[in-house]
């Protein structure tokens, strides 16, 4: 029997050293960086999966030199203002912002802000993890299963991951979505997100609609 992931985590990574190796400045890194993830965002969506949870901003990448926050900020400016509106379905696909809203500048919020606003649809999901904390989402969910009198598992805005693709072959998630990724299958790609190219991610699918799900069963 075939298994299709509904839910994908993506964590794009290596575009310092992407930058570093070919000469390039940050900000060119990280534009292309946003180029690519919605290369394999539609390359997701076109298989079928129903959620990409894309890994932008840890809340402790935020202690980064300036110039490489700035880099990033603009880069997912331009992803959320020009980018999502030009290859996604407004009536189909949504986007959510989830992190610590307060720790981000004004020009990233603003334009997350209007994603979430003019994308509505239902049938494709992008959540943006940014000044993200685990430690913070785990407190927020128990806050809201005792409010709601719900279980914990229940309060999460985010739902389970079923396979997670990095961009960099050090085995760590660096804190996303830990809960969530119990039993995720995980990949770790030795191509840094800018040089991948995307048939790999057709190649991902494959090998996991071929793999057994058994989730502790």
């Amino acid at each position: 029997m075939l298994h299709q992931p509904g839910h994908v985590g993506l964590i794009p990574d290596g575009l310092r050293r992407w930058a570093d190796a070919n000469g390039a400045t940050l900000a060119e890194a990280y534009l292309l960086g946003a180029e690519k993830t919605v290369e394999i965002l539609l390359a997701l969506q076109g298989h079928g999966v129903q959620t990409v949870s894309v890994y932008n901003l840890s809340r402790a990448n935020l202690a980064r030199r300036d110039d490489e926050l700035d880099a990033v900020y603009a880069a997912s400016a331009h992803f959320f203002s020009a980018l999502l509106p030009a290859h996604f379905d407004p009536a189909a696909c949504s986007v959510r912002l989830h992190g610590d809203r307060s720790l981000l500048p004004e020009k990233y919020l603003t334009a997350a802000h209007d994603s979430e606003m003019s994308m509505t649809g239902d049938e494709f999901r992008i959540n943006i993890l940014a000044a993200y904390d685990a430690g913070d989402e785990l407190r927020a969910a128990h806050e809201r299963a005792q409010r709601e009198g719900c279980d914990i598992t229940k309060s999460f805005d985010i739902g389970e991951v079923d396979m997670i693709i990095r961009t960099t072959s050090e085995a760590l998630l660096s804190g996303f979505l830990p809960l969530q990724s119990q039993y995720a299958q995980l990949n770790f790609l030795t191509t840094p997100l800018n040089d991948l190219d995307v048939d790999r991610i057709d190649d991902l699918i494959a090998d996991y609609r071929r793999s057994p799900q058994l989730r502790g069963r």
